[in-house]
């Protein structure tokens, strides 16, 4: 016998060993129900699952538009059925307005008599748990690195899983319980240094295409990598009454350190790590509210690091107690593309006594000019069309933004949704105003035509203020449009049921023509051409990627 020949049957024989040592290993199957491929939680359970040597496959149901319905052709759910044929788990990741998308996937996994259990985690699971353990087999309530690894490799071991922290399971289930089990959550994890970056390896990630899935790239991700989007910290100080955060952190009471904060060598670690692997990525983006939250002298140690470092156009959040004038000064040094700010309300009644934000008009004033002293360009958000806020506390938000609101910037207003488990939720169902569900948020995605459909008269209005000082409408003249607007006689004419479906009407059409005919064809191929490519500096190498 030669030595090739016995050298392989050595090998044979030892890597079986160390097969039936390690047990045999679960295929999992992670499953994005989000209409946008980013999917940056579910990102962070697969790379924590593959850092502990699991097999992981990535599966993006996306969709080329924004919508809460399940578009999905009949050829793609086919093919998506067939891809998960041989995993041994399947998770799918939700928020309230995919619940529709993962419900009809979960069907049909169960109509193709898949035996893998189907696990549902993510925002929706973990504020309506109870609902989803109607559907799917188990449920992770929130931060899902420990407990998804927990289960793979409870099944790996042959091992009951059904006493794992932050797991529900369903009853009558794969896993013998005859009652439904609901576990304890697991404890915070306080260094978030500690977990890998995000799973963007797209060796093993597959992508909706109309009729099948195909293999991830950089170009059919939606400019999912164009803008790398990262998460910096976890946790909010604040309790927002319309914020799933506030019904989160309720639920981590006693369970560890709410905020936690990457460092900022981390931070600059995965862009780096990033742009070396998508030398395309034109820009970062922080998608959480506390990046400011930091002290100003780390604010100035990280701008000076990412000038050094990086350098590529930044976008982030910023929540107006936040923003101080060392910050914004140290941050107007790095390329800033924009800041966004969710001012909500400019009334101190709403703002105290509604919403619980701890936000007094003059502050938001203060960061309002604070900005604008520095050039940086902004992005505001407001809340409209509350039931529970009286009509002069709107009309005061009215007259701040008449007085204070200095244009230009990117503009957003949202009619106030009840998403479950927030305690403006909580009081809507105990007054009767909504059912189990408020179903816009079920069944749309909270932008674009909605914004302005669940508008009434006065919220109508304060867009248009906003507008008008958006392109530099003097001060005075906005006010005169705001008595305008409230002024009795006035609304005895217009604020009738007629009014607000006809501004929305006008307001599709316009948008249509304005998309169609003037942006598309004109407006943008001229930003197509004024981009330009920006080089990667030398220093943007990637580092090993943390345990």
């Amino acid at each position: 016998m030669g030595l090739l020949h016995v050298g392989c049957i050595i090998q044979v024989v030892f890597t079986r060993r160390q097969e039936l040592l390690q047990g045999e290993a679960v295929r999992t199957t992670l499953v994005s129900t989000y209409t946008h491929p980013v999917a940056l939680g579910l990102r962070y359970v697969s790379s924590y699952l593959k850092a502990g040597g699991h097999d992981v496959e990535f599966v993006c149901m996306s969709s080329k538009r924004d919508t809460a319905k399940p578009d999905y052709s009949e050829p793609l759910l086919e093919d998506f059925v067939e891809r998960l044929r041989d995993a041994d788990l399947i998770g799918l990741s939700l928020m309230t307005n995919s619940f529709h998308r993962a419900c009809l996937l979960t069907q049909r996994i169960h109509e193709a008599r898949i035996k893998a259990p189907i696990i549902w985690g993510g925002t929706h699971p973990t504020v309506a748990p109870d609902e989803s353990l109607e559907v799917a087999d188990i449920i992770c309530v929130g931060e899902g690195e420990q407990p998804m690894r927990q289960l793979v490799e409870r099944l790996e071991a042959d091992k009951d899983p059904t006493d794992i922290p932050s797991l529900g399971f369903r009853a009558d289930g794969p896993f013998g319980n005859t009652g439904t089990i609901r576990n304890p959550i697991t404890p915070l994890e306080d260094n978030l240094d500690s977990y890998p970056f995000p799973d963007w390896d797209l060796a093993a990630q597959w992508v909706a295409n109309k009729d099948s899935l195909v293999p991830a790239r950089f170009d059919n991700l939606r400019k999912a990598l164009d803008t790398l989007r990262m998460e910096t910290a976890r946790g909010c100080p604040y309790h927002c009454t319309f914020c799933n955060n506030t019904a989160l952190q309720n639920l981590y009471t006693g369970r560890g350190k709410w905020v936690r904060l990457r460092s900022v060598d981390n931070v600059l670690a995965e862009i780096r790590h990033a742009v070396a692997r998508f030398p395309k990525i034109r820009a970062v983006n922080f998608v959480d509210d506390l990046f400011l939250v930091r002290r100003e002298e780390v604010i100035e140690e990280f701008a000076a690091k990412y000038n050094q470092q990086v350098r590529l156009p930044l976008q982030l959040d910023a929540f107006p107690n936040t923003v101080t004038e060392r910050k914004v000064r140290a941050l107007a040094k790095v390329p800033i593309e924009l800041i966004s700010m969710g001012i909500e309300s400019a009334s101190e009644d709403t703002l105290r006594n509604i919403y619980r934000r701890p936000t007094a008009p003059k502050r938001i004033a203060a960061a309002i000019d604070t900005l604008k002293r520095h050039r940086v360009r902004t992005e505001y958000h407001y809340i409209v069309s509350n039931p529970y806020e009286p009509e002069e506390n709107v009309i005061e938000t009215m007259r701040f933004i008449a007085t204070h609101h200095k244009g230009p910037s990117v503009l957003k207003v949202f009619p106030l949704m009840f998403y479950p488990g927030t305690p403006l939720y909580q009081r809507a169902r105990a007054d009767g105003l909504i059912g189990p569900r408020d179903g816009a948020i079920y069944d749309y995605m909270g932008t674009g035509a909605l914004q302005l459909a669940k508008h009434d008269y006065l919220a109508i209005w304060l867009r248009v203020v906003l507008k008008l000082r958006n392109v530099a409408v003097p001060s005075w003249l906005a006010h005169r449009v705001v008595d305008f607007a409230t002024n009795k006689w006035v609304r005895k004419v217009i604020d009738r049921k007629w009014f607000c479906p006809t501004v929305f009407v006008s307001y599709q059409i316009a948008r249509k023509v304005w998309r169609n005919f003037i942006y598309q064809p004109f407006v943008r191929p001229w930003l197509y051409l004024r981009r330009r490519p920006r080089a990667v500096p030398p220093q943007a190498v990637a580092p090993e990627m943390p345990a």
